[in-house]
């Protein structure tokens, strides 16, 4: 899939941060608060596959922004949390105005 066949979102993250999916993870992380996300449960939510949030994830933790939950009781999946930083706001804010970024692209 082309860049220019990518919704207005995965355009602005490719432009933003050289990977069309990191603006979702990060959306979806800001959004889950403590309870975190699973990268499974968000891959089918967003229709792609799992593998594509592996490298963005990968980096989020090394910065310090994500922590690896693990496992929880009952479920074989992995979960990963934000960590407490105020640019989880700026991510909000930013979701915001993609979001009637999307609204104007129709």
């Amino acid at each position: 899939m082309s860049l220019a066949d990518c919704s207005p979102g995965r355009r602005v993250s490719a432009a933003v941060f050289g990977n069309r999916h990191k603006l979702e993870l990060l959306l979806a992380l800001a959004q889950a608060g403590d309870q975190g996300v699973n990268l499974s449960a968000l891959s089918d939510e967003r229709g792609v596959f799992t593998s594509v949030y592996y490298g963005p994830i990968r980096d989020l933790i090394e910065v310090g922004l994500v922590e690896r939950l693990g496992r929880m009781p009952g479920d074989r999946r992995c979960w990963y949390r934000r960590r407490e930083s105020t640019l989880w706001d700026g991510v909000r804010a930013v979701a915001v105005d993609l979001a009637e970024f999307e609204v104007d692209e129709s």
